[in-house]
């Protein structure tokens, strides 16, 4: 039977609730999603419909790779770090940060606006460009861009992984925001607007009261001799990608090092950073050929009520173990960026 998922275009507004409730409310959410984030790997299904229906709701092709083989071997995050931002990163070296930085003051707000919308700006343009199919040329021209941007603004040199995980979620959301639109938010008085409500291109392109779906309309399971051939052309294309660790490494001057570091009082011994380390096998470990015991071929429908979208498309999805994965090495969501 075919699964639904339904969102509305506005998310529900902030209330003002009793701490008890908020408590209980919180930890019921957290036990959903931890339930549903573990098991909804057991279903081909709905791995599947949940990495479309994400990808289309708020145009968030960034946290969909969470249910891909790319967060196999390790946390996204993790993968993150290791691949893309380790080689910017140096707020453990005692570099100098602007002056104004952790005073909370009107200069400090005004640097983090300028560098979250030029930033926003470019994610935009990237997201053009590449969608975020092509995570890798993603990742890299936006932290490249992010270090400059930043030096800019701050006139300093300074770079953590806070610091770029920061910039890169807020413009997640504000790209999420501009699809959906915002509620207005008020203070607790209830009365005091702090912002007011904004229309999204959703609304704008299909209407305020629109409502998109994806739906699972098939699902194939691929037989051992087809599952076989499947592996065999994965294999071919994650094999480059898998292999680039290196190079990049060497491109970008990343290197395991060794740091003297206080260990008591006065006393300091040696302590090994693989970082090269760590990049290599970051890319090393995306190649998941020889794990891979299924294929199966899910076929996800996006429309909305007004019949403005028809989207059909067919997500590849690999088993390891008990869980599936969404193939992102074999996949084009380009028809699900519905606003570009």
């Amino acid at each position: 039977m075919a699964d639904n998922k339904e969102k509305k275009g506005f998310r529900p507004g902030v209330y003002a609730v009793i701490v008890g409730i908020i408590m209980a409310v919180v930890l019921v959410a957290l036990t959903i999603f931890a339930y549903t984030t573990r098991y909804t790997a057991l279903s081909s299904e709905k791995v599947a419909q949940s990495y479309i229906d994400g990808i289309v709701q708020t145009g968030d092709g960034y946290n969909a790779y969470k249910t891909t083989l790319v967060s196999k071997s390790a946390k996204y995050g993790d993968f993150i770090r290791n691949a893309y931002m380790r080689p910017y990163v140096n707020d453990g070296d005692d570099v100098k940060q602007a002056d104004f930085v952790g005073t909370g003051d009107k200069e400090e707000q005004e640097a983090i606006d300028k560098v979250y919308n030029t930033m926003y700006d470019y994610y935009v343009e990237l997201l053009n460009t590449y969608t975020w199919d092509d995570y890798d040329s993603f990742f890299t021209h936006y932290f490249e861009k992010l270090v400059q941007v930043r030096h800019e603004v701050y006139g300093d040199e300074y770079m953590s992984m806070d610091f770029m995980f920061g910039a890169l979620e807020a413009n997640v959301q504000t790209y999420s925001d501009s699809l959906t639109g915002t509620d207005e938010v008020l203070a607790a008085d209830n009365k005091t607007v702090l912002a007011k409500a904004t229309k999204g291109k959703y609304q704008e392109l299909f209407g305020d009261d629109y409502k998109l779906t994806t739906t699972v309309t098939d699902v194939k399971e691929l037989s051992a001799d087809e599952a076989k051939a499947y592996v065999e052309e994965y294999k071919a294309r994650v094999t480059p990608i898998a292999e680039s660790g290196e190079a990049k490494a060497k491109t970008m001057g990343v290197e395991n090092i060794v740091k003297k570091e206080k260990f008591l009082l006065f006393f300091k011994k040696d302590k090994e950073y693989n970082y090269k380390d760590d990049m290599i096998n970051s890319f090393k470990n995306l190649d998941h050929a020889d794990e891979i015991e299924a294929v199966a071929e899910v076929t996800c429908k996006v429309a909305d009520e007004n019949g403005k979208v028809d989207v059909e498309i067919v997500v590849p999805v690999v088993k390891i173990g008990r869980s599936w994965y969404v193939d992102n090495t074999n996949l084009s969501t380009n028809p699900l960026y519905l606003a570009l």
